[in-house]
């Protein structure tokens, strides 16, 4: 097997090769021309390390968690983007799309692979079998398993993502990552794209795996505990704002109320909030901060 080992070669550097007819020469005068255009402060530093955190969370980006990116929807809901697609986001991030919708168990198959890559420097490999990430994720390990994770890898892989903070900094990116399957074996090996890491870098949340765990099958209440843990004291939201930002598939606002209040009761059940109130057309969430972000607030 070629390529399964792990590479220190950093992303984006890759070896020179011989160009014939006078390409090299081309190549030549346009990176030039990229060095004149580029502005001093446009150098990017290779990503040093993956944030980590307990066994007992997943880390994931906050942009990841305010967006429609990932999905509050069943599988069935999924819908494909044939065009570059704005979605929903939080104000100060853009994120355009193109590939088939994720959705909250896209969300699962990447937050444990990113937690398995924790401790490893970027562009290092992650090592797993199918059947250890199935058991990880609570699910069964037969053969519609199996096929479900590889249909997840497959559109974690090939989706197209694009996203702009602030309206300065973009990037796009092919791919949350790039993987090798052993048909055999059914092992894994995967390499988290360098972009999608990145993201970490403009704030992400710890989630709470056993509490999520529990909202299996539940993609509207999964999405709400992601938004909801990403931010120290909710404020309150607009129903209609939560179904765009959630990317629901329900087709009125009041079918869209009726699981917004099954989520939210989820959440009160496994401790993720307090309490709620639905107040015409908004929602109030009453939720104690966790240590790291009741010292946040006492910071401000």
């Amino acid at each position: 097997m070629e390529n399964v080992h792990p590479s220190t070669k950093p992303y984006g550097v890759n070896s020179p090769s011989s160009c014939p007819n006078g390409l090299d020469n081309l190549t030549d005068r346009f990176e030039q021309w990229v060095k004149r255009k580029k502005p001093p402060s446009g150098v990017i530093e290779p990503l040093a390390a993956i944030p980590s955190w307990p066994a007992t969370m997943r880390g994931t980006p906050n942009a990841c968690l305010r967006s429609a990116l990932f999905a509050g929807i069943q599988g069935n809901e999924r819908i494909a983007y044939k065009k570059r697609t704005l979605l929903a986001s939080v104000d100060g991030i853009d994120v355009r799309y193109l590939g088939v919708q994720l959705n909250q168990s896209d969300l699962d198959v990447w937050l444990h692979i990113v937690h398995l890559s924790r401790q490893q420097l970027p562009g290092f490999s992650v090592t797993f079998s199918a059947y250890a990430l199935l058991k990880a994720l609570g699910k069964g390990t037969g053969k519609s398993q199996h096929e479900w994770l590889k249909e997840a890898m497959a559109r974690l892989g090939g989706a197209f993502v694009e996203m702009t903070f602030h309206g300065r900094d973009s990037f796009g990116e092919k791919g949350f990552l790039r993987y090798y399957r052993d048909e055999t074996t059914q092992r894994y090996v995967v390499e988290l794209t360098e972009s999608m890491l990145r993201l970490f870098e403009d704030g992400y949340t710890h989630i709470e795996f056993a509490q999520r765990q529990k909202l299996r099958k539940q993609p509207l209440a999964l999405w709400l505990h992601g938004f909801l843990s990403s931010h120290a004291a909710p404020y309150p939201l607009k129903i209609t704002t939560i179904h765009r930002l959630s990317g629901s598939g329900a087709q009125t606002l009041r079918d869209f109320k009726y699981r917004l209040r099954k989520a939210v009761v989820a959440l009160v059940a496994i401790g993720a909030i307090d309490s709620f109130v639905i107040d015409g057309d908004s929602l109030k969430i009453k939720k104690t901060p966790t240590p790291s972000q009741q010292r946040h607030l006492d910071s401000k």
